[in-house]
């Protein structure tokens, strides 16, 4: 997951493209609006993976095809990859063009919006199925454990089935520093938040779509503290959730030495802490 630099004032625009398919739009509802004409028309996709991107041209293509590869061996057919990304300075928006042509991902490009949470959303709302995989695009998430997620929201009727690092079988491969921080903080989070969820911070989710889009969200995300927002409102608004562990692994393409730094972590904490206590005793 890349921090994004401050955006410059713009006009917003949607580029979508898939296959032959290729739509405009100035908003993310207006994209959702013609997508779903062009379902109407068509047919719904088995599943959608949402992979918001900036700047991860060493992982992008890699990740489309272990993404499709995994899918296919888990017997699920007619996917898509739904690749959402922020004006990338690198490569990646014509690596994800090239993918799109093939029919394998469908990309769409956002201008004069940015952020991490607002992707992961327009992602959803551009989705043309209707059960969603949330993942980030640098390996972190595991796509072998993908049809694991969706085999057991099928089987179990969940509405939301959520990779957990810290279940039975779960873990984290990550420099001492990151480990400590990530495990520490999590138990805070989950002692302040309550329930049976033993991961808020991992973002690695199956969720039903409309589902997802029906939840209100009423804080904005600077960087992956949305997730807590996610599995809360699910958990208030009664959503049926279970867990599958899965072992993250820390950045394979693109690694930042800021991630590493006390000033990130100080800067990470704060920000997890501060949304757990907003959600938690909040509004």
């Amino acid at each position: 997951m890349q921090i994004q630099p401050p955006l410059q004032n713009q006009d917003v625009k949607y580029t979508y493209l898939s296959g032959k398919l290729e739509l405009e739009a100035s908003s993310a509802e207006e994209l959702q609006h013609l997508i779903s004409k062009v379902v109407a028309a068509t047919k719904k996709k088995s599943v959608s993976v949402i992979v918001p991107t900036y700047n991860e041209e060493g992982n992008i293509a890699r990740l489309a095809e272990a993404v499709s590869s995994a899918l296919e061996k888990g017997g699920f057919s007619d996917f898509e990859i739904v690749v959402v990304d922020d004006n990338s300075r690198d490569s990646t928006p014509s690596i994800i063009d090239q993918h799109a042509k093939a029919g394998s991902v469908a990309a769409v490009h956002r201008q004069g919006i940015r952020g991490i949470f607002s992707a992961i959303m327009d992602g959803v709302k551009a989705a043309r199925s209707d059960v969603v995989v949330i993942m980030d695009a640098d390996f972190s998430h595991p796509p072998s454990k993908i049809p694991e997620l969706l085999k057991k929201m099928a089987e179990g009727g969940f509405d939301l089935v959520s990779g957990s690092r810290f279940a039975k079988g779960g873990g984290i491969q990550a420099p001492f520093s990151r480990k400590f921080g990530t495990v520490l903080f999590n138990r805070l989070i989950g002692f302040l938040m309550g329930g049976a969820i033993t991961d808020w911070t991992g973002g690695f989710h199956a969720i039903k779509r409309e589902k997802l889009l029906g939840l209100s969200f009423t804080h904005p995300a600077k960087w992956g503290e949305f997730d807590l927002e996610i599995l809360y409102r699910a958990k208030k608004a009664g959503f049926k959730i279970a867990e599958v562990p899965f072992v993250y692994s820390f950045r394979e393409e693109g690694q930042s030495k800021s991630a590493e730094r006390l000033g990130f972590l100080v800067g990470y904490a704060w920000l997890y802490g501060k949304r757990a206590l907003q959600l938690r005793f909040g509004k």
